[in-house]
């Protein structure tokens, strides 16, 4: 019993646990993994900046990422239903050690801190990468998308198209053209952001809207998360079942739809 506590009990582990301002941390969170995890923010800003929501691969391990403003010791909580975990870390100054303590000095056009425009950069740079990595996507997977097809229909083609790709492709993109063939017909079907969203945020979505027809297929999303990111392998066989169960939930929603008309 005390055994299986100590399993299930929530622990975080950030890496690396001494940095430079601007630096990414990345912590992982071992335990029984909830959809309640959250990130307290402190007061002060920007003293930490989330670079995305935690990623949830398994039901034991969540990783998040974030960078750090300020310097010296630092804590970073997270709320994980009514306990708060901490991790301690340690942010450096970029100065030099004989330059720290000198006073900030105000120009003409007042005071200008640079941890201010580093903030502002990562916007546009941040956009500049997302764009990017659609277009690599888009061309390197080649699936269709075309709006003025009914959403069932499209999805069905680029299954077709992906079933032919299984000795060509590995795993990695297989199953990255999987997901996207999912969610992009779950956001077609019901508007949610299902493309954009992370696993954990899509498994909220689809309880909250109570969309429980692509529980079957939302379930899979964490473990091709792992084939994705973490190089996990997976079979011919696996790949084709999980093909099939996307077309039985297509099928099912699309007749569900007709019936609904004829009504």
């Amino acid at each position: 019993m005390i055994l299986m506590y100590l399993l299930s009990a929530l622990s975080l582990q950030i890496t690396p646990d001494s940095a430079t301002v601007g630096d990414t941390l990345t912590v992982n969170i071992k335990g029984s993994i909830s959809d309640s995890l959250e990130v307290v923010k402190p007061d002060s800003f920007p003293d930490i900046i989330v670079l995305d929501s935690i990623q949830g691969f398994s039901d034991t391990l969540a990783i998040l990422h974030f960078t750090s403003f300020s310097t010296g010791p630092q804590e970073l909580k997270i709320k994980a239903g009514k306990d708060t975990l901490k991790v301690s870390y340690l942010i450096n100054s970029v100065l030099e050690p004989e330059n720290k303590g000198i006073s900030p000095i105000r120009g003409p056009y007042g005071f200008f801190n640079w941890h201010y425009l580093l903030f502002v950069l990562i916007l546009p740079i941040a956009l500049l990468g997302y764009f990017l990595y659609k277009r690599f996507k888009k061309e390197t997977i080649g699936l269709i998308e075309e709006d003025e097809m009914e959403p069932g229909e499209e999805a069905l083609k680029n299954l077709k198209i992906l079933e032919g790709k299984i000795s060509e492709w590995n795993w990695n993109k297989l199953y990255t053209a999987l997901s996207y063939i999912a969610r992009r017909y779950m956001e077609r079907k019901t508007n949610i952001p299902a493309v954009e969203a992370t696993t954990s945020e899509l498994l909220l979505l689809i309880k909250k809207e109570d969309l429980d027809i692509f529980s079957p297929i939302a379930r899979k999303f964490s473990r091709w998360d792992l084939i994705k990111f973490a190089d996990k392998k997976s079979t011919e066989e696996e790949f084709n079942e999980d093909i099939e169960l996307l077309k039985s939930i297509i099928d099912e929603m699309e007749r569900e739809e007709e019936e609904d008309d004829t009504l």
